[in-house]
């Protein structure tokens, strides 16, 4: 069994946007580069056979939809260190709720969309002054595919997409 996470990948110049701001802030806190994303769900134990019928299945009736992006905020935590947070729609909660039914994922959490734009480590003063430094006003994209990523450990370069499901 793999670890999986569900992934929208941010499009157009957005993506660009955010992997410029990713491979900035990498180089200058020493932290590591990865494909900037919105996780829909994560991580989940299948294999990948399973996992990409499973996703067909919960996205099958799921339309593209729009993601708006808000604020760039940060926390306690490595992989949220620094994040702009996505506005949350009806379709982006429900396309969650899809891919966690799917595999039967009962765990409670709060589900708070965002793209991390830092991962790291670091005392809450430079969070917070990475956070306050990051313009990205206005982003958006259209999330037309669930990417599926098989993530077996925490470390960004060993991340390996499995496929894309198209909504």
């Amino acid at each position: 069994m793999n670890k999986y996470s569900f992934w929208l990948v941010p499009t157009n110049e957005t993506r660009q946007k955010l992997q410029t701001v990713v491979e900035e802030y990498a180089k200058i806190y020493d932290s590591p580069t990865f494909v900037p994303h919105v996780t829909i769900c994560s991580p989940i134990e299948s294999t990948d056979e399973e996992v990409v019928e499973a996703v067909k299945r919960a996205v099958a009736d799921t339309n593209p939809f729009e993601v708006k992006f808000a604020d760039v905020e940060f926390s306690t935590t490595y992989f949220q260190c620094v994040f702009v947070r996505a506005k949350t729609t009806a379709a982006l909660l429900q396309t969650h709720l899809a891919i966690k039914d799917a595999f039967h994922d009962t765990r409670e959490h709060v589900f708070m969309p965002h793209a991390s734009l830092v991962y790291g480590n670091f005392a809450m003063k430079p969070r917070e002054k990475i956070a306050q430094e990051i313009t990205l006003s206005g982003l958006s994209f259209f999330a037309n595919a669930v990417t599926i990523v098989r993530a077996d450990t925490s470390d960004p370069k060993d991340w390996d997409v499995v496929a894309e499901v198209e909504l």
